[in-house]
């Protein structure tokens, strides 16, 4: 009692009564501390990815997956292998240089021209001017050195090398390492081999932690051929499964090549408007499509040649103003879709990257697409400059027929889209 009273006594006086309640405030508002960290954990833990809030750049990865991050995370890794010399270089720069000057020379002489500026256009001036002038000046040594060590630092664009690039903004390698792996087991369950997993239904998180070694070896009994990279022709930075370094555009051009080899009728031609470094050429090789046509800008089809002659074989590739034969992928500069032979391919491809062109160049393309196809369109694209997209052009161009939209398995953000072009004889 007496304790009590002089407590009370002495929280009469100003300065002892300031102190005790500043006390009892920090006191509480450490309770509310505690029990908000408390309810913020027990969200994270229920959320759909609780192994990536360890970091706010943590975020900037969960969105470019398609499967949930559960903790612990998956053990993978980003290794890098270089460019190794070899005695072709040379002679594939040679090449090159033939091809590019050539498709200069004969540029002006045709009626298919780029109006304005487009995305591309300004990324090739902007960025590469160091090999722009080794081509102009037709320095073969020096541009086949230049090539060897291409893409050996992140970039900021994409589709011409398989280092680190744009596509993600978290360049932490166990980041990186995983949004590769969440793509590998998007393209296994695309062909069946992996099980979807359904958040309503369970499981939930799986799919992630499979065995990949194992899973490699699946996917190629199914698919019946090697899905391992070619390493040694630029520098390459992938997700290690054993041996092999596998970059998110090979595991995106894999899944095209399967996409193309499921398609196409009658073991068809294929042409591709566009193609990056021809990865997807060099997948669909592989499956069986032999006669493949890749149109692009002539420095970009320097830097597929490139890639794609040591790829797969100094003869089973043909540049602009070489022989073409039919068992060969052949690389020819966007013009020459103009002299195309009427109805000569099975199925057209274009991916990432109509949206990104002069609108004068999609509306002509398409033209030229329904002219020298027989079948099918496969357009794989994003839609972020709405509304300039594929699906809006091709409804002011009578002759496709869509047979089907929808998310694109591999890539968050992109479509899937293929048209029928045989019986398209009415508008979209």
């Amino acid at each position: 009692m007496l304790k009590k009273t002089f407590r009370n006594l002495l929280y009469q006086i100003p300065p002892v009564r300031r102190y005790v309640d500043q006390v009892r405030q920090t006191r509480a508002s450490a309770e509310d501390l505690e029990k908000e960290i408390a309810r913020l954990n027990e969200i994270i833990n229920h959320s759909r990815s609780p192994a990536l809030f360890q970091s706010k750049d943590d975020l900037l990865t969960e969105r470019l997956l398609a499967h949930p991050a559960i903790i612990p995370l998956p053990e993978v890794s980003i290794s890098s292998s270089p460019a190794i010399d070899n005695s072709n270089r040379e002679i594939v720069a040679e090449r090159l240089l033939d091809a590019y000057h050539k498709s200069l020379e004969d540029e002006h002489k045709s009626s298919l021209r780029r109006e304005g500026e487009d995305v591309w256009t300004e990324l090739i001036r902007n960025e590469l001017p160091d090999l722009m002038a080794m081509v102009e000046n037709r320095k073969a040594k020096e541009l086949a050195d230049y090539l060897m060590n291409f893409g050996q630092s992140f970039v900021w664009f994409g589709g011409i090398t398989t280092c680190l690039d744009g596509y993600n903004k978290n360049l932490d390698p166990k980041q990186v390492a995983l949004t590769y792996l969440d793509k590998l087991i998007c393209f296994s369950e695309s062909i069946g081999l992996s099980r979807f997993e359904s958040p309503e239904h369970g499981p939930w998180g799986n799919n992630l932690h499979e065995n990949l070694a194992e899973l490699v070896d699946e996917i190629e009994k199914h698919l019946g051929i090697s899905i391992a990279p070619p390493l040694g022709i630029i520098h390459t930075d992938g997700l290690q499964i054993n041996e092999n370094l596998f970059h998110y555009r090979h595991i995106n051009g894999l899944y095209c090549g399967t996409r193309i080899a499921d398609l196409r009728t009658d073991h068809g031609k294929v042409c591709e408007f566009g193609g990056g470094l021809g990865i997807t050429a060099m997948y669909a090789r592989r499956l069986g499509v032999t006669d493949y046509t890749m149109l692009d800008l002539p420095i970009t089809c320097l830097l597929a040649g490139h890639y794609l002659l040591h790829a797969v074989g100094l003869d089973s590739v043909a540049l602009y103003g070489e022989t073409m034969r039919e068992d060969v992928i052949k690389i020819l500069p966007f013009w020459e879709c103009l002299n195309l032979p009427d109805k000569s391919y099975s199925l057209t491809i274009n991916q990432d990257s109509f949206p990104e062109l002069a609108e004068n160049l999609i509306t002509e393309y398409l033209n030229q697409i329904k002219r020298i196809t027989t079948d099918r369109f496969l357009s794989i694209n994003h839609e972020s400059f709405y509304p300039k997209t594929v699906a809006n052009f091709i409804k002011q161009n009578s002759g496709y027929q869509r047979l089907y939209r929808g998310k694109y398995w591999v890539r968050e953000g992109y479509l899937e889209e293929v048209y029928d072009i045989s019986n398209g004889n009415e508008k979209v």
